[in-house]
């Protein structure tokens, strides 16, 4: 909250997003709920701090939308698997989320290591965590910034990531 006001004083409508990202299942701020409460939180003080500085708590809270939210990455929540999760408590976290979603990182894995494979060569439910996305933004789904993150495979195979990627979202590449 402290940031984003700053950030926002400092460049007004051209402030950068601040986006926490969860971190691979068993660490902290790794399941949805904590995150969810964690956004609250906040955008609580965002608006709290902001309404003393003089802006309208209105104004505040569409500001604390806008400047502070989640990446979601796929790969780290597809681990709670290790846990006993499936696929539809998976959606369930995503679900959790989703109202404060900014950016996706696509990464898939088997839900054990995190291993930062192409989407569609793991069993990173990809469709329902769409789902889950569009329940909430709807058309705006688009807006949600998708990023591909397999700093590994570039790593062993000196090829992009980007056919396989492409031709698990349904691209005839």
């Amino acid at each position: 909250a402290n940031l984003a006001l700053k950030s926002h004083k400092e460049f007004g409508d051209n402030a950068p997003i601040i986006s926490v990202e969860n971190p691979p299942a068993g660490m902290g701020l790794s399941r949805g709920e904590e995150l969810k409460d964690l956004m609250k939180a906040s955008h609580d003080k965002f608006v709290e701090k902001a309404q003393k500085e003089g802006m309208s708590e209105e104004k505040a809270r569409k500001e604390a939308e806008k400047l502070i939210g989640i990446t979601w990455d796929v790969g780290h929540i597809n681990m709670i698997r290790k846990f006993g999760f499936d696929d539809e408590k998976l959606a369930e976290e995503t679900g959790k989320v989703a109202p404060y979603v900014k950016h996706v990182h696509l990464s898939d894995n088997f839900g054990l290591e995190h291993t930062e494979l192409p989407m569609g060569m793991g069993n990173v439910p990809m469709q329902k965590h769409i789902a889950k996305l569009k329940e909430q933004y709807g058309e705006k789904y688009d807006k949600i910034k998708k990023i591909i993150e397999t700093g590994n495979w570039y790593q062993h195979f000196q090829t992009t990531p980007l056919p396989q990627t492409l031709q698990a979202f349904g691209s005839p590449v």
